[in-house]
């Protein structure tokens, strides 16, 4: 319902990157903040609030607000007490310098108790998650990236274990990582902003080192899981806020592997993680932005194309921009993998058609390829014809020929 809102234009909307947009707040940016809610199990006896399953950006909300009002989510289990560490950013580097559990800062939120406006009591869980029904697309796509990653052991270029893996959140992201936990790996690191069922799993098979993020999102299934065993989670696990976890020199120090999901991709590399056909939101860049800016390889998957083939994920020029050719190492769909490093752009746009493209897209792409080289310039891009996937979409309802 949110999300139609703000495409009829009922509801503004402002995204920014997920480490800043925090920091934006708290500097006043976006106004006066009159009263922020924040989720608890509990409070300590200085008045502190001990978060539930987010810390995220907590912290600043309740810097910025004038008052607070605190949740206590009686459907939330006090076994989470001692998983979170609240470190507020600073100007001083972040101390985190290889395993992230060894704790920086503090295991609650802080705040004036005099803001403390109200509490209230609540007993409810996050809307129903279902259990991931398995999925050929994420399997394959986890396939791709296995093989890669072999590849690139065999090359010198990384070691074992691998290095730490960001990925993001959705059905597809699920059974990518299942399919990468299932194989020879072992010895996994995730720092990635939110902690889903799969981690649980892979965590449950022994397999991990730590895991660090922002919030537990679970299904009922994998909470119940969580709950029965939550000393064996809380010892390879740790909440932080995100500008935090999410933050460039973190991430950098890490090395972290960073794959996310996106929309569609075009001929240079370039991807739309965000809006359909250019202009309706359908979900959040969130931490993708400061992943892929930051991170050892950036990553991005996602299945060649939508709407029972209607639409193609790979175009000539994607109708929206949320990260640019610079910050995109390699692209993954079902039909293969395309790794773009150190190309050129016009072998960037034949290795996404090659490797990327589905086979009922590839001959409509390679005429535009041709096409656009026969233009003068450093990059082949056909300005009278980019769009014209999109076009045909609009108008007839996909993107083949009428």
């Amino acid at each position: 319902k949110l999300r139609a809102a703000v495409n009829r234009g009922e509801v503004r909307f402002v995204e920014g990157r997920g480490s800043h947009l925090p920091l934006q707040v708290k500097r006043g940016w976006f106004g006066t903040v009159d009263m922020a809610v924040v989720e608890a199990i509990g409070l300590t006896r200085e008045g502190n609030i001990i978060p539930a399953t987010t810390v995220y950006d907590s912290s600043e909300w309740i810097d910025a607000a004038s008052g607070v009002i605190v949740e206590i989510n009686l459907n939330r289990p006090m076994a989470l007490e001692g998983l979170h560490d609240v470190y507020r950013k600073g100007s001083d580097p972040i101390p985190i310098t290889g395993n992230p559990l060894k704790r920086i800062g503090v295991p609650y939120l802080g705040v004036d108790p005099a803001k403390i406006k109200g509490i209230v009591l609540s007993d409810r869980g996050d809307r129903p998650l279902g259990e991931a029904k398995p999925d050929p697309m994420g399997d394959a796509i986890g396939g791709h990236l296995l093989d890669f990653f072999r590849r690139e052991i065999a090359a010198g270029r990384l070691g074992e274990p691998l290095p730490p893996i960001e990925l993001g959140i959705g059905d597809l992201a699920g059974q990518v990582m299942r399919r990468i936990g299932a194989s020879e790996f072992t010895g996994f690191r995730f720092q990635t902003p939110v902690v889903t069922d799969p981690v649980l799993e892979i965590v449950e098979a022994g397999k991990v080192e730590w895991v660090s993020g922002t919030a537990l999102r679970l299904s009922s299934g994998a909470w119940e899981k969580f709950q029965a065993d939550h000393e064996r989670y809380k010892s390879c696990m740790v909440l932080r806020p995100v500008t935090i976890c999410n933050a460039s020199e973190v991430i950098q120090r890490l090395g972290v592997i960073a794959i996310n999901g996106c929309l569609e991709m075009d001929l240079q590399g370039q991807v739309n993680s965000s809006h359909v056909v250019g202009s309706k939101i359908l979900t959040g860049i969130a931490g993708s932005y400061d992943y892929s800016r930051n991170g050892l390889y950036s990553i991005f998957v996602g299945p060649s194309t939508a709407k029972g083939g209607k639409i193609s994920a790979i175009v000539p020029l994607v109708s929206h921009v949320d990260h640019t050719e610079h910050d995109v190492d390699i692209l993954v769909t079902e039909q293969g993998l395309a790794d773009l490093r150190g190309l050129t752009p016009g072998e960037r746009a034949e290795t996404i058609v090659r490797q990327c493209a589905h086979p009922d897209y590839r001959g409509m792409l390679s005429d535009y390829l041709a096409a656009a080289k026969k233009e003068p310039g450093h990059i082949p891009v056909s300005l009278e014809d980019a769009t014209s996937f999109h076009l045909r979409l609009k108008r007839f309802g996909s993107m083949k020929p009428a």
